[in-house]
């Protein structure tokens, strides 16, 4: 499709911006949007505050229980729902055509007005509190906390805390705090909202400047999105959880760069074709010649919305076999990058993104979530349509010079977290 050709963009109210992508499917509709205002906007206070908020909005409202709410969408079918990422505060319904109307004006009632009740905070940390007990047993989620706690200072947007650190976060939340973060964060201002599916370019505006227009505006802290990260170094940390089949490894290592440098795709397509699928160098050697691991992979992260990001390779190996594993997958990553990738290998790989991005816009939910995240960082719809030559453009020799340019194989930190053999 032609994005360009194919959007309605509409903003009759300032501070909200609609896109509506009517296709074939009949009656039924799907929306997604979103809003700045997540954990990065609460981490001063407690960054936490994003994600609970977010999780109270479909607990009731000023005029209507949760018991209300989940009748009104039972009885015609329809869902709502909520969530908190980095940056963002994210919704999500699907309906039918003729039920927009409710939809919309539910929507805009459970974000503009939740209850916020003290019942429901309790229930609510002392879930996320055992979830995050839980988590202490995840040697892959403690194995990432160790790398990013390594690779950035508190307080950098892409630091993670410990488990017992977010533990410590979720029991201080009040309901004071929530109510002031809703305040300032929740508003007009930076609000991006996608329909798809049997829907119209006249009606949904209409319906969402009647719900939203009197808002009033967010008043967002202001972030530092180039606060630096540690200085590289060569280093291993470890956590011992006792009694695990597997162990988790994460070997990385920050970049200066961010999605708009114009080295990104070169540095993308080089971590992809060294770890991005099944058919990647590391899953053929590491997992299918060697048979070390299950899983093993390599990606690029962190580098959205103007901050620095970093690399990492990821891999899960039985205790007995975890140096072993280290040594393969490092004999791997010292090839790929001395000889770089070949050209056969980028040929492949630029087939397999290409059709990975057609895929993604076969449904109406990977539609809207595809038009969404391009709003959020500010790009015109042009970047969608231009996406095919961005990748078919890239160049084999120019992405071997971008690996030897940002990566430096000698000040790579491996965090290990599991079971000793």
């Amino acid at each position: 499709m032609k994005f360009i050709d194919s959007v309605y963009i509409d903003n009759q109210v300032d501070g909200l911006t609609t896109y509506v992508v009517p296709t074939k499917i009949k009656d039924v509709i799907t929306i997604s949007g979103s809003m700045l205002g997540g954990a990065v906007y609460s981490k001063e206070k407690n960054s936490r505050l994003s994600p609970i908020t977010a999780s109270m909005l479909d607990k009731g409202t000023a005029d209507k229980s949760k018991y209300d709410i989940s009748n009104i969408l039972e009885s015609i079918g329809a869902e709502i729902s909520f969530i908190s990422s980095n940056h963002h505060i994210n919704f999500s319904a699907h309906c039918l055509r003729k039920d927009l109307p409710v939809v919309v004006e539910l929507l805009a009632e459970q974000l503009r007005t939740p209850e916020f009740s003290s019942e429901e905070l309790s229930l609510l940390k002392k879930r996320a509190i055992a979830n995050l007990e839980r988590s202490k047993e995840d040697t892959k989620k403690q194995a990432l906390i160790g790398l990013l706690g390594h690779l950035y200072p508190i307080g950098h947007i892409n630091h993670k805390n410990t488990i017992d650190e977010s533990i410590d976060l979720v029991s201080g939340v009040n309901l004071s705090d929530i109510k002031k973060f809703h305040q300032n964060t929740f508003g007009l201002g930076s609000i991006n909202i996608v329909a798809a599916g049997d829907v119209s370019s006249e009606k949904l505006p209409d319906l969402i400047k009647n719900s939203f227009k009197d808002w009033g505006t967010q008043k967002l802290i202001e972030l530092d999105k180039k606060g630096d990260a540690n200085k590289r170094d060569r280093t291993t940390t470890s956590m011992e959880i006792k009694d695990k089949t597997s162990s988790d490894i994460y070997i990385g290592q920050t970049i200066n760069i961010t999605e708009d440098h114009e080295d990104y795709y070169d540095l993308m397509m080089g971590i992809y074709i060294l770890g991005g699928n099944f058919s990647a160098r590391l899953m053929q050697t590491v997992r299918d010649e060697e048979g070390l691991t299950y899983g093993i992979g390599s990606s690029l992260s962190g580098c959205s919305y103007g901050v620095n990001g970093h690399w990492y390779t990821w891999g899960t190996f039985a205790p007995k076999l975890v140096e072993h594993g280290i040594k393969s997958t490092m004999t791997q990553i010292k090839q790929w990058y001395e000889d770089g990738i070949t050209e056969q290998e980028l040929v492949a790989k630029k087939t397999t993104l290409n059709g990975l991005f057609n895929v993604s816009l076969d449904t109406t939910t990977g539609l809207v979530d595809k038009l969404l995240s391009n709003a959020e960082k500010n790009r015109k719809l042009t970047f969608l349509d231009d996406y095919h030559h961005k990748i078919n453009d890239l160049d084999y020799q120019s992405i071997n010079q971008s690996i030897k340019r940002h990566i430096d194989i000698n000040k790579l930190t491996t965090s290990i977290a599991g079971s000793k053999a």
